[in-house]
């Protein structure tokens, strides 16, 4: 665990964001970055720790971005426009922060003398159809014109982006793929998410197509485990890093019934036609973590879901 460090999250108050500075905010000095579009942070006690900076900004705005930066050892990019529906809304804009947004990050950590830098990539680069996908696989993207794929262009490009900033300038670099990550404190897009407070709130469960498409989930404290890992690991500089769990892997249809059956309320399920191209099957390999990282997930969907439910019916009124 990184102690004594100047840390910035930035996206800090989002969902992944504000779970990595929980875990780092008792040992280190700790700025959140953050818009706010997405503000998991109100449901945190973290406001109240004296560790914590917050700076409400955007990634496109470089300047006070780079003010925000002084000081700092890590930086931590958490910022996007994430979820392939939100994207579809604005896909410009998803574009922008994606790729100039991690620009203005890159740019001004190396003029601020950064030691380390983590980028938050997506699965979403091994394209409609990937089984235990390793990161040394062939990226695949869909056609130009489908929305879906603007997300994951922005993404890759950034990837090979933070790269080059690793070999020009020797900024320390590791990208993290994360792999359907859920649970409690998750506020933006996310299956798990909407299905659970449909069900809480008594409404229908939106299943796209036939619901055979695939996933393996993976719960929020188990990632949170491989990213501290990650910040430690001096082997994980420069590499690109896949964080899943293989082994909780289901159809949307499975997990659909599963949560009726968790929230005991059955509510009923609606099939709907996606609107564009989906994902048929996304299961990781997770071997690099394992050997770099000792990672290896420990929570069961089940035992995950059940945390979610709890957690969304407690905080349904403010969701």
């Amino acid at each position: 665990m990184a102690k004594g460090k100047n840390i910035i999250i930035t996206g800090g108050a989002g969902f992944i964001g504000s779970r990595i500075c929980e875990r780092l905010v008792g040992n280190n000095t700790v700025t959140i970055y953050d818009n706010f579009k997405r503000d998991a942070l109100r449901f945190t006690a973290l406001r109240k720790n004296k560790n914590l900076r917050i700076i409400e900004g955007d990634v496109l705005d470089g300047a006070k971005l780079e003010d925000a930066m002084c000081g700092a050892d890590i930086v931590i990019h958490c910022a996007a426009v994430a979820g392939i529906y939100s994207v579809g809304v604005n896909a410009g804009q998803t574009i922008k922060v994606n790729f100039l947004g991690l620009y203005n990050a890159l740019e001004s950590a190396v003029r601020k003398n950064v030691k380390l830098f983590m980028d938050f990539s997506t699965s979403e680069v091994y394209g409609p159809f990937v089984f235990r996908g390793k990161e040394s696989d062939s990226t695949t993207l869909g056609p130009v014109g489908e929305k879906r794929w603007i997300y994951a262009v922005s993404k890759l490009a950034g990837e090979h982006l933070a790269h080059t900033y690793s070999e020009e300038h020797g900024l320390g670099v590791v990208t993290i793929r994360p792999f359907n990550i859920y649970g409690p404190g998750q506020v933006g897009d996310g299956a798990v998410k909407e299905m659970v407070t449909k069900a809480l709130r008594g409404a229908p469960i939106t299943v796209y197509n036939d619901g055979t498409q695939i996933r393996a989930w993976c719960y929020i404290d188990d990632f949170i485990d491989a990213v501290i890992a990650a910040l430690e690991e001096k082997r994980a500089v420069g590499e690109v890093i896949n964080i899943g769990n293989p082994r909780e892997a289901v159809t949307v249809l499975q997990l659909a019934e599963e949560i009726r059956r968790r929230t005991g309320l059955q509510p009923d399920i609606l099939f709907r036609e996606h609107p564009g191209p989906e994902v048929q099957m996304r299961i990781p390999d997770i071997g690099k973590a394992g050997k770099l990282l000792g990672f290896s997930p420990r929570v069961s969907l089940g035992e995950g879901l059940d945390r979610s439910i709890a957690w969304y019916n407690k905080h349904l009124e403010q969701i």
